[in-house]
């Protein structure tokens, strides 16, 4: 049996800005959408109360929240501070999952004899979070990493729920669907449709239950790495300058690269998201003969990508690079060089451990090279 804790930022974005800067604690803060035409990133429970949510076009937010405080998205910013937010994960679990910039699974099994029993735990590092970092965060330990996921959801905000072992079905019985990982507003409207509003529910039909979890232990083992990495980013102003675009690609592509060194994982397919300005969106994915994890390779197949698939003279409003078919280990060495292997992981290793120290920026985000086309 393992334990799991689900860590869930809130309203990331904005507690970071109201960090930076006190002045704003207490006050609508919403980050994003200052044009009117752009969308929220993230607003500040302040900001919530008046109806404003991530994803709301600006003008939308201002029309609820005139007195909001709308504030640029520094991305950058808020990835030195979700590495400082791990940094404290890590030093309670060797196993630390990143689900994205503001949410991770800490993987508890085995560590009662350092830190006691996982509800203690998850509480001290919520604690912790809170009185070195300044930020507020939610939480949910439970034998399954769906039902943490779920409780974590459910704490916010500043809250942690414990779901004993045992206990996950009853907990899990009488809430929305909805409220389970991966079913989008489409998915729901087909479970509607079969008359399943609730995850009890959806347990009584186990060929549709087993298509979105398992609370079985063994299940959880073998799906391990049945995940995907990524990073998306709704932009502050439309971009239709390609080399503008491809700066911003490089920045989400040394987010992916840099959590899949960290958990020590490779991609097999990487894959490119564009969203337009009338949000057409359209996605386009690439199979790699060698899996990798390294920033430079990543980025040459979305700069590859984006040059076969970008529409001239449109405006983009939303950029996402996403890496899947995770697995352990990366080439095989017949068919790559050993020696060149090596020098890449230890010139990246020496990069990780530079920004860990020195932040985001102590190695520079190189304007990606140009090539000709």
């Amino acid at each position: 049996m393992g334990w799991y804790l689900h860590i869930d930022m809130d309203a990331f974005y904005a507690s970071v800005e109201q960090v930076l800067d006190p002045g704003l604690i207490g006050k609508p803060v919403i980050v994003g959408g200052r044009n009117g035409r752009g969308v929220v990133t993230s607003a500040s429970y302040e900001a919530r109360k008046y109806g404003v949510h991530s994803a709301m076009p600006g003008f939308q937010a201002r029309k609820l929240c005139p007195q909001g405080i709308f504030l640029p998205n520094r991305r950058r910013i808020y990835s030195q501070f979700s590495q400082k937010v791990f940094a404290i994960l890590d030093r309670y679990s060797p196993e630390v999952h990143a689900v994205s910039i503001d949410e991770g699974i800490v993987d508890l099994t085995g560590t009662e004899r350092l830190f006691g029993p996982p509800l203690k735990t998850a509480d001290r590092i919520i604690k912790e979070i809170r009185t070195q970092l300044g930020l507020p965060s939610s939480g949910g330990v439970s034998t399954s990493r769906v039902v943490a996921k779920i409780a974590a959801t459910l704490a916010k905000p500043q809250g942690l729920i414990f779901v004993a072992q045992g206990g996950e079905v009853e907990f899990l019985a009488p809430l929305d669907v909805k409220l389970i990982p991966g079913v989008g507003p489409k998915t729901h409207s087909d479970l509607l449709r079969r008359e399943i509003k609730t995850i009890g529910d959806l347990m009584n039909r186990p060929d549709l239950a087993a298509r979105f979890f398992d609370l079985s232990e063994d299940s959880r083992q073998a799906r391990r790495h049945d995940h995907s990495v990524g990073n998306e980013t709704t932009l502050e102003n439309s971009l239709t300058d390609r080399e503008r675009i491809e700066q911003v690609l490089w920045e989400l592509v040394e987010e992916v690269g840099g959590r899949l060194r960290r958990e020590k994982l490779y991609a097999r397919c990487v894959t490119l998201k564009i969203r337009y300005s009338n949000f057409e969106t359209i996605t386009r994915s690439r199979t790699l003969s060698s899996p990798t994890c390294f920033d430079r390779e990543i980025f040459d197949i979305v700069q590859d990508l984006l040059r076969q698939n970008l529409a001239r003279n449109r405006a983009v409003r939303l950029l996402g690079v996403s890496a899947s078919a995770l697995q352990s280990s990366g080439w095989q060495e017949p068919l790559f060089d050993g020696q060149k292997r090596k020098s890449l992981e230890k010139l990246y290793a020496g990069i990780d451990q530079l920004r860990k120290k020195y932040g985001e920026d102590a190695i520079g985000s190189a304007t990606p090279r140009k090539r000709d086309g």
